[in-house]
């Protein structure tokens, strides 16, 4: 019967996300629509570029964009033998369903016994029905995608320790053979979400700390393995960059411009303020871009933060590339906040860090019951990660690390909460122990009330 709950629950959330990617969004986000774009440049002629209808005139480099979905798309344009986006959606969105049952086998592996079965289903309905990954099933973007490896990485993670943990001797080939999926995995996590190439480097850190007490020749293989089947996903791409940029740019060159939006203390942390106050207190900059738009006869939709960036880092650093004058600039803006204005630096990082966690998604928390509902399903998950460290069981760290690389990426760089959601399958899982243990305790609180007696 509970087989059949999380068979229902799995079909229902399948065939909205099928749904949202048969139709498509009202409103393709920019994102979306540059991946689409890049995709068609790479199928149309081998190029990673933006190409086709709806090409801003002024685009951000095809680079700064993470190469793993368009490079899956263009190959789904490959064999289809036409750019059929919606195709590419429909296979994405069956994919990205791995997620809901993935979800519910990681909760029922965390939960403490008696309270697996509750656990697994919520975690499968939270994931089924969480209105931004339907929502974004009509759309190309890499969030759910990624969501997907991260769950399927610590799957591997946890079955690979079980080799490695246990008493019986288990020969070098078949251990490292063992890490190296999960090592693949998480760099093929990378290719799609780069900023995942650090923090998969930080969770086989844990690793082999959590690993040494099988031994350091085990805890070794374990963390070589790894880091090779890290590196084999993503070293393809990087030699492509050395060989295009001339740079050692290991996955994308967007680093740049989110430090410099991330850095951009006057902004409050909203990566939508940075843009108009650069024009603001650049006025030189605004006067170059209205004598463009009068020369070439573009409209307002033509200033983009892109287009204002990019004009900026050149006239700071004229002749350096734009996402290293960019890094630059973000940094100096970091060391003068932390030299001049340190509080408010510090202010600064924790309100970027609670927006990551705490808004969520306006097309979720525009309304009042939609925030209460994403506050308690972080709070119950928060819940659930601090039942695992009292009971001191490993997957506390591998995911407090994963959880924490995350948040202090997204606090330094753009705290957008979309970064959430590619931990949502994850996230699900713990609010899954935290719902289970807060239904147990009011179990228990019920049954030890105290009873009145009747008297004769």
């Amino acid at each position: 019967m509970r087989l059949l709950a999380v068979f229902l629950i799995v079909v229902a959330g399948l065939a909205l996300r099928l749904d949202a990617a048969w139709h498509g969004a009202g409103e393709n986000l920019p994102d979306s629509a540059a991946y689409e774009r890049i995709a068609r440049g790479l199928h149309e002629d081998g190029i990673f570029a933006q190409k086709g209808p709806g090409t801003p005139a002024h685009p951000q480099p095809a680079t700064n964009y993470s190469p793993g979905l368009p490079l899956a798309v263009a190959g789904i344009f490959e064999l289809a033998g036409d750019d059929d986006v919606r195709l590419a959606r429909i296979l994405l969105a069956l994919v990205t369903t791995l997620a809901i049952p993935m979800a519910w086998v990681l909760a029922r592996r965390l939960s403490p016994p008696g309270q697996a079965e509750a656990a697994g289903l919520v975690a499968a309905a939270v994931v089924a029905f969480y209105p931004c990954l339907i929502a974004d099933a009509g759309m190309l973007l890499t969030e759910s995608l990624a969501g997907t490896l991260i769950v399927a990485s610590l799957l591997l993670v946890l079955r690979a320790r079980e080799r490695t943990t246990g008493a019986d001797a288990v020969s070098t080939p078949r251990l490292a053979l063992a890490w190296a999926l999960p090592g693949l995995a998480l760099g093929l996590t990378a290719m799609v979400r780069p900023e995942y190439l650090a923090i998969s480097l930080l969770l086989v850190a844990v690793l082999f700390a959590l690993n040494r007490g099988a031994g350091i020749r085990r805890a070794l293989v374990a963390a070589a393995a790894m880091a090779a089947a890290i590196a084999v996903a993503v070293a393809p791409w990087t030699a492509r960059s050395l060989h295009e940029t001339g740079r050692l740019v290991p996955l994308s060159t967007g680093g740049g411009q989110t430090l410099f939006t991330g850095s951009y203390l006057a902004s409050a942390g909203d990566p939508l303020e940075v843009m108009p106050l650069v024009l603001e207190r650049n006025p030189d900059l605004a006067s170059r871009i209205a004598a463009e738009n009068r020369a070439s006869g573009e409209g307002p939709e033509s200033v983009t933060p892109e287009r204002v960036l990019t004009l900026l880092a050149s006239e700071r650093l004229p002749g350096v590339p734009t996402d290293v004058a960019l890094a630059r600039l973000g940094r100096e803006n970091y060391l003068r906040a932390l030299r001049f204005d340190p509080v408010g630096l510090g202010e600064f990082l924790i309100g970027k860090a609670a927006r990551i966690w705490w808004r969520g998604r306006t097309d979720l928390t525009g309304t009042p019951a939609g925030r209460a509902f994403h506050m308690a399903l972080v709070a119950t998950a928060l819940a659930g990660l601090l039942l695992l460290g009292v009971r001191r069981r490993p997957e506390f760290w591998m995911i407090l690390a994963i959880a924490a690389g995350a948040t202090l990426i997204g606090t330094i760089l753009v705290a957008s909460p979309r970064r959430t959601l590619v931990l949502w399958p994850v996230i699900a899982s713990l609010s899954g122990i935290g719902v289970a243990g807060a239904l147990r305790l009011a179990r228990d609180a019920w049954a030890g009330r105290p009873r009145a007696v009747r008297i004769a």
